[in-house]
């Protein structure tokens, strides 16, 4: 779809277009002045709410000092921000690249894992989602839309995610398949969502040990495990990062969206030292914009902001209200509510009734988005007021 001379992606019929003039917190408006209550964050971006004060502060103080950097060296903003990233993540992981988004950390990250493990295949999950470059859409594109774009990045093997449904049987034999791929002995690294699909937009949640079985394997026969937080991180899912819920440490972490609360472009793959190091000179890890000190800025002040109100403690609490909310509505259009923290998914009959429920709910002022088929997702600023909470949740449960 083309508007106004830019091209926007075409999602036949899930979306309005949507021309936004002005955002504060919880609310945007459109080009003709028309209030709507955001339950997308961007697709978890302004976690913080649109347009955080103290975020566009720190970018006006930085901007007044130095806007740019350099490839062979840094500014006090850049090592400020990897500091407080590093001791915010687990121990271990103490080394950041510069990057400008989800995309290019997930490449990166890839880059890393196949330099430093001198390994060719990698592993991924169907109907996850890392990105939009060749290597990131081959770890979870799904086969019907492989076609056209092909051919992708090879040597890259898709397992069925093993998602709540399975049961402890499906689990097992999950289990047993991943244990047979990886003790070749040839898989670089395995990537993954930490738990829950947040990308492709269906909140499928992954059975109970997902993360720490895969963990445990993925040591046993020396391959990287590359989780990506890209969706998740920075308090969406009731905690800081979502592999606190199983308190495992991957090798690399990719992390974007909300780590500038939507203020800058940025985007960072964080690991160990030893690893990076070694994996440097082969996997050419610089980014020409990646980390402006203005993004550092924006981020820096992102990160305070969420440890200083714990907003991880807002989205579980939240969270946990609005499933209970909408609970006592399921039977009707409504058939299921899955989710972890702000990030919930609702599901419906089928896809043509998701999209009248959410074009019904815009019409009355809801921002709202579908996010795969039959699955509305539902991603509000986590600083949402209760007011406004209420008033997005009475809409929706109006067309329900």
């Amino acid at each position: 779809m083309i508007e106004n001379s830019i091209v926007y992606r075409d999602f036949k019929g899930k979306y309005d277009y949507l021309p936004v003039s002005k955002a504060k917190g919880s609310l945007i408006w459109d080009k003709d002045g028309k209030r709507l209550i955001d339950f997308s964050s961007a697709w978890n971006v302004t976690n913080l709410g649109w347009n955080h004060p103290e975020v566009r502060d720190a970018i006006i103080a930085q901007a007044k000092k130095n806007a740019q950097g350099l490839l062979w060296g840094s500014d006090p903003v850049q090592e400020e921000y990897a500091t407080a990233l590093t001791e915010a993540l687990p121990e271990g992981l103490d080394a950041c690249i510069k990057a400008t988004g989800g995309t290019e950390a997930i490449e990166s990250a890839v880059k890393i894992a196949r330099a430093y493990t001198k390994r060719k295949r990698l592993i991924g999950f169907k109907e996850n989602y890392h990105g939009q470059l060749f290597a990131s859409l081959a770890l979870g594109l799904s086969e019907k839309e492989r076609p056209a774009l092909a051919p992708l990045v090879p040597e890259i093997s898709l397992l069925d995610f093993p998602h709540e449904e399975v049961g402890e049987e499906g689990f097992r034999v999950f289990l047993q398949k991943l244990e047979e791929q990886l003790k070749r002995e040839d898989v670089a690294a395995l990537v993954a969502e930490p738990g829950i699909i947040t990308g492709w937009g269906s909140t499928l949640r992954a059975y109970p040990g997902f993360l720490t079985e895969t963990r445990r394997l993925t040591e046993k026969y020396g391959t990287l495990l590359i989780i990506d937080e890209v969706g998740t991180g920075f308090s969406r899912t009731g905690k800081l990062f979502c592999i606190e819920h199983e308190q495992v440490t991957p090798d690399i972490i990719a992390l974007a969206k909300a780590i500038s609360n939507g203020a800058a472009a940025i985007g960072t793959a964080v690991g160990r030292t030893a690893v990076f190091e070694a994996a440097f000179s082969d996997a050419v890890l610089v980014s020409t914009f990646g980390w402006t000190p203005i993004a550092c800025a924006a981020a820096l002040e992102t990160l305070r902001v969420h440890q200083r109100e714990s907003t991880w403690e807002l989205s579980a609490r939240k969270g946990a209200y609005i499933q209970k909310k909408l609970t006592p509505l399921l039977g009707g259009k409504l058939t299921g509510i899955r989710g972890l923290g702000m990030e919930i998914g609702l599901q419906f009959a089928d896809a043509g009734t998701c999209s009248a429920v959410r074009k019904a709910a815009f019409s009355d002022g809801l921002h709202v988005v579908v996010g795969s088929g039959n699955n509305m997702q539902l991603m509000p600023p986590l600083t949402i007021s209760e007011d406004l909470l209420e008033e997005g949740l009475a809409i929706l449960i109006k067309h329900l």
